[in-house]
């Protein structure tokens, strides 16, 4: 067999490699032409040029190459010039680093080489590149050592990928912590960076600073960046598309700009991230970089919104002080006028009762409650600026626990007796009743939690214990009323939450009396919470420390409660039940439905109103309101929007549902000002809106104006309906003598005017109305149509 046969023996195929085989002068070589080649070589070759794994074959003293066409894309540009070339010159960059191993088999030693980095020059550059395989000698007849069997993989790129996803990983990690501002944040990123020069041999970060572009954070050795790049960089930073920068400084360095998108408001930023020069710019390192900007990008919204969020908390915070101090300064302004008020009243209740009428007292005494209640609430706004500047402290003072509790409690049982409640107190059975405690917080503790209980209680009890529970005490204040929801119980001691739909005995409340309660329990050191009690109610747990002192002076209960107690009396003194009319309406007198929950305010109103001349019917809540309305309609509502349970508004959508009571008058009455709360009421369908506090003679005039407007309507209404079946019977007698006259004009063949005449004339010879003759002659008609004439004239 020729030279030539035998490559196409050995090398067959058509690709590039079998090719090269073919066409290389084997005989220049110290293999010699191919026909001479021993049985070993060419079973080797057999074996390595038909595989589809990379395979390279070594043989002779010079080790010449054979290779697959599998291997061909690992040589990159050494193909062709690789096919039979001694190994040593083909991989002359790596030889120091390939010959060991070679030698190695040579001695008949297999060895294997597992992700071993190789820099070769493959593609015109010094290439980064990983590589496992194993060398085996391949023996002669003689068993000598002939040749060298490589299988390759090239690991190159899961090599880059897995170290590039650390990089990844560590940017993904970057602790919050150690970026509070968006400087922080690119100096903590840029620095996880520059342990990766593999990949990112240098970098920097530039923030948009006012005018110019600033660099905040570089690492390894930008070069260039003065003159090369800092145009791209602003130019990166404004458009928002990366470019490639190369031939950068001496070395002819290439470096990406990439932008860092930030969230909205951010000033614009770029990132220079230098480029490897011993890896291609390809699209795997293109993805790379663009990950890269943004878990940096990432960092830095965090940050900017981090930096924000604790711009904002401070600014909160300030505010929160701020609105402390109004309330603060506020409260002792309300002092002075809230003096003025309670002064005088007090005075001429004291002083002046038996020369004022009945009513006038009632008067005054519904003042000095109202003025109690605002003084109430003022302190409590007072505490609540305290202890939002930190200044609500206890002062511990000798107490007795026993009286201080108990005669709090007692403040209450007239309330309590006038609301059908049983108040039970037991408060005794402690291990001391003289303890070092704040006398004041511990009374508004007091007074509190048993105010909520009787407000909210409708029916049954409410209890009050003092108990020791080692080295503490432990009050617990216990109703049957509507108990809390399990899902409100958390919420019931924020500042100014108020359950909706909690029915009660009134709607009234600021939110702020629960929140001061945990805000004194924790002054005193001591804890609150709220449980349901079975089968329906409330439980408050108040635990406080328990510290023996020494006895009080006498009268110090005494005096704290009363000076605390009076604005609570008074706020339940405005939850008396309804007055019931002595005598119902006089005939034709205006009746008018009261809702109204707060009795002080009720009474007003019943004054006002009964001193008009109307009879009014009061109630305290939506549902009773609706009762009477359906069973006695009154001529007007006047109601409350804010009522125990359902609102005014929803009684008000009541109303207008029910096509009965449509036309019925509503005046809605509210505490709440301003003209969304006026556009809501009367989009709901009320006819008037009147805003708390106003003058008694301006609510005396709409209501005034309303029911005479509703009684015009009413006569409007039946005269309208008189008057349509007035109009029907008319139509009727209309068409019934058309009819006749019709018949006339065509039994004497004249006009309408001369049969009407005719028909007139008949009427009046006969003595009969026209409708009834009319009528006559349709029927005689209509009876025998043709067969009978009309009557003649």
């Amino acid at each position: 067999m020729d030279d030539a046969t035998s490559a196409r023996t050995l090398f067959p195929g058509p690709d590039p490699t079998a090719t090269a085989h073919r066409d290389a002068d084997w005989a220049a070589t110290q293999l010699g032409p191919i026909d001479t080649w021993p049985p070993e070589l060419t079973a080797a070759v057999r074996t390595v040029v038909p595989s589809r794994v990379p395979m390279l074959l070594c043989w002779g003293p010079d080790l010449v190459q054979i290779f697959n066409d599998a291997f061909r894309p690992l040589l990159g540009e050494k193909f062709p010039t690789a096919v039979a070339q001694p190994v040593a010159e083909c991989w002359a960059e790596v030889w120091d680093s390939l010959d060991p191993l070679f030698a190695q088999a040579r001695r008949g030693r297999s060895t294997l080489s597992e992700r071993m980095e190789l820099s070769i020059r493959r593609f015109g550059y010094l290439e980064e590149t990983y590589w496992t395989y194993s060398y085996s000698p391949v023996r002669a007849a003689d068993g000598a050592v002939a040749g060298i069997f490589v299988a390759t993989t090239d690991v190159t790129e899961q090599v880059l990928a897995e170290r590039r996803a650390a990089v990844l990983r560590e940017l993904g990690q970057l602790a919050m912590t150690e970026t509070d501002t968006a400087h922080d944040a690119c100096r903590a990123a840029l620095g996880l960076l520059a342990g990766h020069e593999e990949d990112l041999p240098f970098g920097s970060a530039h923030l948009c600073c006012g005018e110019t572009m600033t660099t905040v954070a570089e690492f390894g050795t930008v070069p260039g960046a003065a003159s090369d790049l800092s145009e791209v960089i602003a130019r990166v930073a404004e458009s928002g598309k990366a470019e490639t920068v190369a031939d950068l400084g001496p070395d002819g360095d290439t470096a990406v700009v990439l932008p860092l998108p930030v969230s909205a408001g951010g000033p614009p930023s770029s990132l220079v991230l230098g480029i490897s020069r011993f890896r291609e710019l390809d699209e795997q390192y293109r993805v790379f970089l663009d990950m890269v900007a943004v878990r940096v990008s990432t960092a830095l919204s965090d940050a900017q919104a981090y930096e924000a969020e604790r711009r904002r908390a401070a600014e909160l915070a300030e505010l929160d002080a701020a609105k402390s101090r109004f309330f603060e300064n506020v409260s002792h302004e309300f002092r002075t006028p809230l003096t003025l008020l309670l002064g005088p009243l007090q005075t001429l209740l004291d002083e002046h009762t038996a020369a004022l009428p009945p009513a006038q007292v009632a008067a005054v005494a519904a003042a000095r409650r109202a003025a109690l209640r605002l003084q109430r609430l003022v302190d409590m706004l007072l505490d609540v600026a305290r202890g939002d500047a930190g200044r609500l402290a206890a002062h511990s003072e000798p107490t007795d626990i026993v009286a201080v509790t108990r005669d709090g409690a007692e403040l209450f049982r007239d309330a309590a007796d006038l609301a059908g409640l049983a108040l039970e107190v037991d408060v005794d059975d402690v291990p001391s009743r003289y303890v070092a405690i704040d006398r004041t917080m511990w009374t508004h503790i007091v007074l509190n939690l048993l105010s909520n209980a009787i407000k909210f209680t409708q029916a049954g009890s409410v209890s009050v214990t003092l108990r020791g529970d080692g080295a503490n005490l432990v009050l617990r204040v216990a109703d049957t009323g509507t108990g809390i929801a399990e899902a409100e119980r958390g919420k019931i001691f924020d500042r100014f939450y108020q359950i909706g739909d909690r029915s009660g005995r009134s709607r009234e409340g600021s939110g702020i009396g629960l929140s001061l309660v945990a805000q004194f329990v924790a002054a005193l050191g001591g804890s609150v919470s709220v449980d349901d009690v079975a089968p329906h109610g409330t439980v408050f747990t108040v635990t406080v420390p328990a510290v023996p002192s020494s006895q009080p002076a006498p009268g110090a209960a005494d005096d704290v409660v009363a000076s605390a107690g009076a604005a609570y009396l008074g706020e339940v003194e405005a939850w008396r039940p309804v007055a019931v009319p002595a005598a119902g309406p006089r005939e034709g007198q205006p009746c008018i439905l009261l809702v109204e929950d707060n009795a002080d305010m009720r009474d007003h109103l019943l004054g006002l109103l009964t001193a008009q001349g109307w009879h009014v019917d009061a109630t305290a809540d939506a549902e009773s309101a609706l009762e009477r309305i359906r069973a006695e309609l009154p001529d007007l509502l006047l109601t409350d929007v804010m009522l125990p349970g359902r609102s005014g508004l929803s009684l008000l959508q009541d109303v207008r549902d029910d096509e009965r009571l449509a036309r019925l008058p509503v005046i809605l009455l509210t505490a709440r000002a301003g003209s969304e709360s006026a556009v809501e009421g009367l989009r709901a369908g009320a006819d008037d809106y009147v805003v708390k506090p106003f003058h008694p003679s301006e609510l005396t005039a709409r209501v005034r104006v309303h029911l005479e407007m509703s009684r015009l309507r009413e006569e409007l209404l039946a005269a309208s309906a008189h008057e349509a079946a007035s109009l029907r019977i008319a139509l009727d007698t209309r068409s019934v003598t058309s009819r006749a006259v019709g018949l006339l004009m065509a039994a004497h063949r004249v006009d309408a005017d001369t049969a009407f005449a005719q028909l007139s004339a008949m009427s009046q010879a006969t003595n009969v109305k026209v409708r009834t003759l009319a009528a006559e002659i349709v029927e005689n008609f209509t009876a025998s149509l043709t067969e009978q004439p009309p009557p003649q004239p």
